[in-house]
């Protein structure tokens, strides 16, 4: 019973998910506990400008930080599936596509919120 929950696979992933928690700044979210949003000069902001600080970050940034790297991270593993030896020619093509899909739309996600930010 233990074997089929405690699988290499299953901790491989369970490791994943926590250096991408990490790298996402879920140490800082636990430890600080900063708002979701911010109030700037009567607006609320879910961003915190550089212009305001440059090392703070909401909890909504975390979490699409978190999200948008799981997606690259997820991506990166659907490449590694779809370049495999497969007899489902089509099927890896499929899989191909959306990883590259994934990786991409997550990269370009990251660089409009870095852009926000900085702006």
């Amino acid at each position: 019973m233990y074997r089929s929950i405690f699988s290499k696979r299953f901790i491989s992933y369970l490791a994943a998910i926590l250096a991408i928690f990490l790298t996402s700044g879920g140490l800082y979210v636990v430890i600080m506990q900063p708002s979701a949003a911010i109030e700037i000069s009567s607006s609320i902001e879910f961003l915190i400008r550089a212009s305001v600080s440059s090392m703070s970050m909401t909890t909504t940034e975390f979490i699409a930080a978190f999200f948008l790297t799981l997606a690259g991270a997820a991506g990166f593993i659907l490449l590694d599936r779809a370049l495999r030896r497969s007899f489902d020619i089509n099927g890896s093509k499929m899989q191909y596509l959306i990883a590259i899909s994934l990786v991409v739309l997550s990269v370009l996600v990251f660089e409009v919120l870095i852009n926000a930010k900085m702006t």
